[in-house]
């Protein structure tokens, strides 16, 4: 069904909406119940034919229970009460979701999603629950980009839509598609419902950590979202040769490309990638990485350091490009400014430490935990702090270590907090911050 999942939650959160209205909280007001009017004609039956036959169910009923079997894992059992209240009520709306939520189930997808989208074009106050359900049933059934346009329009509509966001993020980082991702995270730290291994992707956006690409719930997509994983595991040889072998590399792939060029050394590859780069690639980090080291490779500093300023500025998690960013300056007299990015190349450094080791363990240690979110304050990431500290919040809270009078009083204050960094407009670094205050266009 339409839901969540078990992560660690930054703020404890009430159980996850039924699929009918987890997008539209109004929706279970607004469809109509299952109707009884089936059965209505049959209400002063003969005494004799009630005493020989048993009553028969009426659609409610046989809706609540069939809910029920599927949350209890017996899905036959649903699967006979859904037909029994479709013979009963066939044009019940709450009647036909609840059978297409039974054919889901079984993994009959196609059938599944035509039989909602007929629904949607009758009854218009299911349109909603319908996008988001069946645009789960879509990333189920390798429909990829047909799920992600409807979670975009869910989006259109309901903006403030947190399983939507977290749904869209986690097919995007499946994907590989990790820079847009990321803003759908950022938006889920802003409604203050953001979770541990959400929180972990926003700490390294060009790559998943290696402890997280091996659970389950981390299934790659495609060729970018393989070459990711590469990525993670330092296999820069094996992001060149999986995407030099796709046949139609698409703008961010050939980004990343330029990119393990530069990490392999080989100045010819990436010379000539250079040359055939287009514009379309200037969205992407990863690029502007390529560029800053064959700009160094020439010994062109200046440009070196322009260009790793643009990529930072997409990607301020990415520590290796500020380093880079760093040894130019120092190359242009520039030790000051080379000083301030070697310091913020450390910071990230350690934060994405902390982000592996907790992707490869289960336990969680407090101080670190705390280390991390001053760590994140320091970088002018208010939102991912507090996202952190209601991780640590959750797990002293489980652990038995805090009072739940004490936890619920600084669940308010973090909620509190992120309001205020909201208000003010401040809850992401500036650009000039990100830069370290270095002023690129004075290097010429």
């Amino acid at each position: 069904m339409w839901g969540g999942c078990d992560k660690k939650q930054a703020s404890p959160k009430p159980s996850q909406a039924a699929p009918t209205d987890a997008a539209n909280p109004k929706a279970a007001d607004t469809a109509p119940a299952p109707s009884n009017q089936a059965t209505s004609n049959s209400a002063e039956p003969m005494a004799t034919a009630a005493a020989d036959q048993p009553p028969v169910p009426d659609p409610a009923t046989l809706h609540r229970q069939a809910m029920l079997a599927l949350q209890a894992g017996q899905d036959e059992k649903a699967f006979q009460l859904a037909r029994q209240a479709m013979r009963l009520a066939p044009d019940d709306p709450q009647v036909v979701f609840l059978m297409a939520l039974v054919l889901g189930n079984r993994k009959r997808f196609p059938e599944a999603i035509k039989m909602l989208d007929e629904l949607a074009t009758t009854t218009p106050e299911v349109r909603l629950p319908v996008l988001g359900q069946t645009a789960e049933w879509m990333v189920r059934f390798g429909q990829y980009s047909q799920a992600e346009r409807r979670y975009r329009q869910l989006l259109d509509q309901v903006p403030d839509a947190a399983l939507v966001h977290r749904n869209l993020s986690r097919l995007l980082l499946r994907q590989g598609r990790r820079i847009e991702a990321a803003e759908h995270l950022i938006r889920l730290c802003s409604l203050g419902d953001i979770m541990e291994d959400e929180l972990r992707a926003l700490l390294s956006i060009s790559h998943p950590f290696p402890g997280d690409v091996t659970k389950d719930s981390f299934d790659p997509i495609g060729t970018l979202g393989k070459a990711r994983v590469d990525v993670s595991r330092d296999q820069w040889a094996s992001v060149r040769s999986r995407l030099e072998a796709s046949q139609a590399r698409n703008a961010e792939e050939d980004a990343l490309l330029g990119r393990a060029y530069a990490q392999l050394n080989d100045g010819e590859a990436l010379g000539n990638w250079i040359a055939g780069s287009t514009d379309a690639v200037d969205r992407y980090p990863d690029a502007w990485l390529a560029r800053g080291v064959a700009a160094a490779l020439r010994g062109e500093h200046a440009a070196a350091v322009k260009a790793l300023a643009e990529c930072v500025v997409r990607d301020q998690t990415d520590h290796q490009a500020y380093a880079l960013m760093s040894r130019s300056l120092r190359e242009l007299g520039a030790i000051d400014d080379a000083e301030a990015t070697s310091r913020r190349a450390e910071t990230i450094r350690k934060t994405t430490t902390i982000g592996a080791a907790m992707a490869s363990v289960e336990t969680r240690d407090a101080a670190v935990l705390s280390q991390l979110a001053e760590l994140l304050q320091q970088l002018h990431r208010p939102l991912e702090a507090l996202g952190w500290r209601g991780v640590q919040l959750a797990y002293a809270g489980e652990a038995g270590t805090i009072t739940p009078a004490d936890a619920q009083r600084i669940l308010s204050e973090i909620a509190q907090e992120r309001g205020q960094w909201l208000k003010a407009d401040r809850g992401q670094a500036t650009r000039p911050f990100v830069l370290c205050d270095v002023d690129v266009d004075a290097f010429d």
